[in-house]
């Protein structure tokens, strides 16, 4: 869970040592010092600004930077009050990593670091180039001072990194979930077709096993070399990973409701941000093609933000349903080492047979393409909302000094 690096970076104040976990004391106070110092610095620059957008604007500024505060104060403060399920995520994890050792179904680890060590240092690049765009533009080349702009993008930059955690977690869940339905595929493909799916399964575990099979020569495999690979084994390991799945679910549950919440509210008042420049393009003002790039920045971050993670849940849940569906498949036809009955009764008392796992905001909604279409008609419907009311004040936004960072 890359541990020491977002304790660094003050989203997870734990000290792992071995098998103790210990909340750091020094850090929580840190980290409650500076979120009252923000909250000192947002009010204050609020108060203390010397030039406004339109009123429409304006209320819509200040729905950002409340909203972007609540989540930045929840994403800091939140993980003090949750060791407990912490140490069970962690406990989770390395249990499920021993029963797979155990089983003799070995991962490419070092795969898994390259993939995490690439998507971290991706993430990192991202945000340089599109904070140092923003920061010309807003700050260097506009009329916002650099602490004001600072105040405006900490939490989203804090909200990414957050949210890249659970993305390598998702994606740990799906690798797993991958390689437990090729197993269990394997379990019920018949003894002619078992080339294509061993090879796969034993390049995805780090297994490797030569063979010669030509016009002449046909080599069947052996059947007690695959032990290992029996149904109740395979179960068993299913049900790990459920488990696993609803502990990442409660942890994450306030992540995924904070990040969508703001990316709702954030989006939608950017596209309208994006359509008044583009009404009143004029070059001056504010109304130039450097405040819509930064509104297309911050709409693009968010987008991906919101399709990745939407995109990975669903595609977790699509490969819970197809483990049902084999087991399912299983208990009607039986496998190569067991008929129907048996499987049965192997079966029944398993938690994921019949059951197609769905991660959710803290239970407010589940997070898949229907709340992603959902999301997108509502950010539609806002934004026609914004724009008759904004008719009402065209003159107002006309004669104003435009600035797309929460001004």
């Amino acid at each position: 869970m890359n541990t020491k690096f977002y304790y660094i970076l003050g989203l997870m104040p734990y000290q792992v040592k071995g098998s103790r976990i210990k909340l750091s004391k020094s850090l929580c106070c840190a980290i409650g010092a500076f979120v009252t110092l923000y909250w000192i610095s947002m009010i204050i620059s609020i108060v203390t600004r010397t030039y406004v957008n339109d009123r429409i604007s304006r209320i819509s500024n200040y729905f950002q930077l409340i909203s972007n505060a609540i989540m930045l104060t929840t994403l800091l403060v939140n993980p003090m009050f949750k060791l407990n399920g912490f140490a069970e995520i962690i406990r989770a994890l390395n249990k499920f990593e021993d029963e797979l050792n155990k089983d003799s179904i070995y991962p490419n680890y070092a795969t898994h670091i390259r993939w995490n060590i690439g998507i971290i240092t991706g993430v990192f690049l991202l945000l340089l180039a599109m904070t140092t765009f923003d920061c010309y533009v807003t700050v260097f080349s506009g009329h916002i001072t650099f602490e004001y702009w600072l105040i405006t993008i900490f939490p989203n930059l804090v909200n990414v990194l957050a949210v890249t955690q659970a993305i390598l977690l998702l994606l740990y869940i799906s690798s797993r979930f991958r390689i437990l339905n090729e197993l269990l595929l394997l379990e019920q493909n018949p003894l002619a077709d078992l080339k294509k799916p061993c090879n796969k399964i034993r390049a995805s575990t780090g297994y490797t096993r030569t063979t010669k099979n030509n016009i002449h020569i046909v080599e069947l495999y052996d059947l007690s070399l695959n032990k290992c690979y029996r149904l109740p084994k395979i179960l068993y390991r299913y049900n790990d990973l459920y488990e696993l799945c609803k502990l990442l679910d409660k942890h994450f549950g306030i992540l995924f409701l904070l990040t969508f919440t703001s990316i709702f509210i954030v989006t939608t008042i950017q596209l309208y941000y994006s359509y008044t420049i583009l009404y009143w393009f004029t070059g001056k003002n504010g109304f130039t093609i450097w405040s819509l790039l930064v509104c297309f920045n911050t709409i693009a971050m968010n987008l991906t933000v919101l399709l990745t993670i939407v995109l990975l849940c669903e595609n977790i849940s699509n490969k819970s349903k197809v483990a049902n569906d084999l087991v399912s498949d299983l208990q009607l036809r039986g496998s190569r080492h067991m008929n129907s009955e048996e499987i049965l009764k192997i079966t029944t008392p398993f938690q994921m047979s019949n059951k197609m796992f769905k991660f959710s905001a803290m239970g407010f909604f589940f997070i898949d393409c229907n709340m992603l279409c959902g999301m997108i008609g509502a950010i539609t419907t806002y934004l026609v909302i914004y724009i008759q009311f904004y008719i009402l004040y065209a003159d107002e936004v006309k004669k104003s000094m435009f600035v797309s960072r929460f001004a």
